[in-house]
């Protein structure tokens, strides 16, 4: 599709000089192609030279054709300062090698359209109307003015087609922040026609936790006559919610702010990803704390976890005057069944101990396997006589427990300590270590406290 259409109000009725004009048409439109999606955009370094060479023809033509006409010196000296800023901006362009390809390109056509409107439309139509050939004509030629009021009406249309083919979702708005054009893309993505959401309230397809911040985002847009880049939710017509990252800018006529312009994107996929990578991540975050903080044979928490743990618990209760005890757990005759039945049946006897200790705590308490058979467990907000009936209870359920290797249960001699306003970790754990081994001396299979 043509940005711009050649037409008798651009010719200036010099042969030469308007088939080098129909060569930049031309060169223009393909350029306009390239850059909303309907053609390959083409290498910038062969673009600028294209131009280059376009230059060094037309300009020379021109500046021979000037010598005939009727222009005065400043008239000419003008045009011919128009000739090499042409050279000049080109130079500027090339002079850019950080820009993106499609970057370098977009601009190269910004150029041009600026050229073809301000420089053949007026300084072009000057000089020819100025030859002796022509000097009949001149009453009869259009005035820049009405060909440009013709260019601008042309244009308007054009743009609007050339939205309408864009593979990006594009809006416009007016000064009220109220859309007047929705594009194709627009269309399809909500499954609406255009009318239906031109018509309403476009906040109203948002999700109602986006409509607040997106309303003083369009504010302050139109407040302040700035661009600006949000995400948000919004509703399509079969019910499914979509995100869409839009960037809006100003629409400005020169200087005057005339509405807001949206280039939209649709992100569901890629927020849809992101979520589900962030879930893995979290999981497998739970999963490595897990491994790193746990026992691998028994699933309780290992020695380093454990200290970690003891010391918030003890700086918690101290903190706030709150009880705190702890349990040392050694599992009666572990060595013997080593001996006789092999490690593996041991491994199986250390998680049997293991499982009861589980189901025997409350989700606040802390379990680990403190080294070989001995295991130590926290007893948070736990008092005396709560932490002897505990360790009890936990005792009485390891008697229960038949192990199928033993052919019986194993049984296992509790310690228990209470923390004290003075207490380090230290103490604590030492005090219900020794209690341990009194109830070991004492027969085994029962608790002690000091």
């Amino acid at each position: 599709m043509a940005l711009f259409y050649w037409n008798t109000h651009l010719e200036t009725g010099n042969v030469q000089i308007d088939s080098q004009h129909k060569r930049l048409f031309e060169l223009t439109n393909n350029i306009a192609d390239a850059v909303s999606g309907q053609g390959s955009l083409p290498e910038v370094q062969a673009l600028l030279a294209e131009l280059i060479d376009y230059a060094n023809t037309h300009f020379c033509d021109e500046e021979k054709l000037m010598c005939r006409s009727s222009l005065g010196e400043s008239k000419r000296h003008q045009h011919i300062c128009a000739h090499r800023s042409f050279y000049n901006r080109v130079q500027e362009i090339a002079a850019k090698a950080d820009l993106e390809q499609a970057e370098a390109v977009n601009e190269i056509l910004n150029f041009l359209v600026n050229w073809l409107v301000g420089h053949i439309l007026k300084l072009d139509h000057r000089m020819v109307h100025a030859l002796p050939e022509r000097a009949d004509e001149n009453a009869s030629a259009l005035s820049v003015q009405e060909i440009l009021i013709a260019a601008l009406n042309e244009s308007e249309r054009r743009f609007r087609q050339l939205a309408e083919q864009a593979p990006t979702m594009l809006w416009f708005a007016g000064i009220s922040g109220a859309r007047e054009f929705v594009n194709r893309e627009w269309t399809e993505f909500m499954g609406l026609a255009e009318a239906d959401m031109k018509a309403a309230d476009w906040v109203q397809f948002l999700h109602p936790d986006d409509r607040e911040s997106y309303r003083a985002f369009l504010d302050e847009r139109l407040r302040k006559h700035d661009a600006g880049l949000i995400e948000y939710r919004i509703l399509a017509k079969d019910g499914h919610l979509k995100w869409v990252l839009e960037k809006v800018m100003p629409r400005l006529d020169e200087d005057r702010f005339v509405g807001l312009i949206g280039a939209d994107t649709d992100i569901t996929a890629m927020k849809e990803t992101t979520t589900t990578l962030e879930q893995l991540v979290a999981q497998r975050t739970r999963e490595l704390e897990r491994l790193v903080n746990s026992d691998p044979l028994t699933g309780l928490l290992n020695r380093r976890a454990f200290d970690e743990r003891l010391d918030l618990e003890i700086q918690r209760a101290q903190r706030y005057d709150r009880p705190l005890s702890l349990l040392f757990i050694d599992i009666d005759h572990f060595k013997e069944v080593n001996d006789r039945y092999g490690h593996v049946v041991g491994d199986e006897v250390l998680r049997a101990v293991a499982t009861v200790l589980k189901n025997g705590l409350r989700a606040t308490d802390a379990a680990c396997r403190y080294g070989g058979e001995e295991f130590a467990v926290i007893l948070v907000e736990t008092d005396r006589l709560e932490a002897r009936s505990i360790a009890e209870r936990i005792r009485v359920a390891a008697e229960s427990n038949r192990i199928d290797q033993l052919d019986k249960s194993a049984t296992i001699s509790v310690g228990i300590s209470v923390l004290s306003s003075k207490d380090m970790a230290v103490d604590l754990i030492q005090r219900a270590d020794d209690s341990m081994y009194v109830a070991k001396k004492n027969g085994r299979n029962q608790s002690y406290m000091q």
